[in-house]
């Protein structure tokens, strides 16, 4: 039988409690009353318990499955800020770096490139 990858952290998922529940079971660990975080991969994913507590979001120090990370893409949700902490000055100081350069005098307009001869 090939071996089939059961979490994958690239793209994170929100997961129902009730997989949660099964999962919790399934390591031996209390499921009642429901654990507002559970860490996996060493620290490296966490599923955090929603306000409403339907749902776990998996989150990362990249991504979080929140809604929240959904409406505001390329910044940090609650869930990421509180539970990787450190990696928020470096992701702050990634972003804050233009894309493009902020003055037009550092590209020169094509009508001041020399031209080319055709032979």
């Amino acid at each position: 039988m090939a071996a089939k990858t059961l979490l994958e952290t690239t793209n994170p998922v929100t997961q129902s409690v009730e997989s949660v529940k099964a999962f919790l079971s399934w390591r031996e660990r209390a499921v009642d009353p429901l654990p507002t975080d559970v860490s996996l991969e060493n620290g490296r994913m966490v599923l955090v318990l929603s306000s409403k507590k339907d749902a776990y979001y998996c989150t990362t120090s990249r991504a979080c499955s929140c809604p929240a990370a959904a409406y505001h893409p390329g910044q940090r949700c609650k869930h990421q800020k509180r539970y990787f902490p450190l990696c928020d000055d470096a992701f702050e100081r990634a972003m804050s770096v233009p894309f493009r350069p902020t003055s037009d005098d550092v590209i020169p307009p094509l009508r001041a490139r020399p031209a080319q001869e055709v032979a």
